[in-house]
């Protein structure tokens, strides 16, 4: 209300006022109050001030609509706060988990953990495929004396006649005896150095 007149005030009557009681004190006011009463030309000027604000008074409050509007402009205006964490709407509505509380390591937990399981098991089963062979048996080791075919990839088979044979293996770039050939394992990181048929493992 700082900064407007208070009509209620202006006719002398509380908020909750009938219509006839409105009625009342501005007839009274009006009486009492009217320039026409006031001789003195300085407290004339005063007195038609003081009229205008009973007139205004009436008018707002002797019309129904004018003093529904004017009540509610007196009413005090909400001033909307920020919901609160808890009250915030989080997931669908009427979830049966709405109210349960977790705390911020928890929910981080939540989200972190699901996806190191997934994957830890993805490499687990990526491993698992690269030793195993086609058969799920773990492949013989590529090992200094064992023979190898040489195709698309390298393959440890029975020795015979016309198979190479390892004579290394050792971190990859390293320099393979006189001879042999380096051939690269599905590592990248070593290789081994394959001799032709027969050659003498050291």
């Amino acid at each position: 209300m700082t900064g407007r007149i208070d009509h209620y005030r202006t006719l002398g009557v509380p908020a909750s006022a009938s219509p006839d009681e409105l009625r009342h004190a501005y007839r009274a006011l009006a009486r009492r109050l009217h320039p026409d009463r006031v001789v003195d030309p300085a407290a004339r000027r005063g007195a038609d001030d003081r009229m205008a604000e009973v007139n205004e008074a009436w008018r707002v409050l002797g019309d129904p609509a004018l003093r529904a509007a004017y009540d509610r402009s007196r009413q005090p205006k909400a001033t909307p706060s920020a919901p609160s964490v808890d009250d915030r709407e989080y997931g669908r509505r009427d979830d049966s988990f709405d109210d349960v509380a977790v705390s911020n390591s928890a929910g981080c937990a939540l989200r972190v953990v699901p996806a190191a399981v997934i994957l830890t098991v993805l490499l687990g089963i990526l491993i698992a495929t690269a030793l195993l062979g086609p058969e799920g048996q773990v492949p013989a080791r590529m090992e200094a004396g064992r023979c190898v075919e040489l195709s698309t990839t390298v393959k440890v088979v029975p020795c015979t006649a016309q198979t190479p044979v390892i004579v290394l293996r050792s971190v990859a770039g390293t320099t393979c005896p006189a001879a042999s050939v380096a051939v690269m394992l599905p590592s990248r990181t070593e290789q081994v150095c394959v001799a032709p048929p027969g050659t003498p493992v050291p």
